[in-house]
């Protein structure tokens, strides 16, 4: 049986914690650099920016980024391309939920690559396995229960 998502819900499934793993990893180590990491500012970002993210890569930056891979069958460097994408975006946009305001051009262009390399790595090793376990996990249990 293959181990990545074979249709939508299965989709869901791997996605909610590979984006859980990557939402407390990013915002950990943001926060942490802007010495704002406090259990009361995580916990009052973490919902909005956790749902800003699952929905952007569901729906927005998954499907671009599959066409793209597929158009041009390189899709052994999806990761790169969606970690690219979900960073750049992310970059930009976590900070604007957290307090309202855009970063400014000197910020965006120091943190995005510093977040492009710390996602990718935390993509790769981490988050992404993580979600297949939890698939395959629940493949297991509902293989046994038939």
């Amino acid at each position: 049986m293959n181990k990545f998502p074979q249709n939508m819900k299965e989709a869901v499934i791997a996605s909610v914690p590979n984006c859980l793993v990557m939402v407390v990893g990013m915002m950990s180590l943001n926060l942490w650099i802007y010495g704002a990491l406090t259990p009361a500012h995580f916990i009052h970002a973490f919902p909005k920016i956790f749902a800003t993210a699952f929905l952007l890569d569901f729906f927005i930056v998954g499907p671009i980024v599959m066409r793209f891979v597929r158009r041009f069958n390189i899709i052994k460097y999806m990761p790169f391309f969606r970690v690219g994408l979900m960073a750049g975006i992310l970059t930009f946009v976590a900070p604007v939920i957290e307090t309202g305001y855009a970063p400014d051009l000197a910020r965006y262009c120091v943190a995005l690559p510093r977040n492009y390399i710390a996602a990718l790595l935390l993509q790769v090793f981490v988050a992404m396995r993580f979600g297949l376990f939890v698939l395959g996990a629940w493949r297991g249990r509902i293989s046994v229960a038939k």
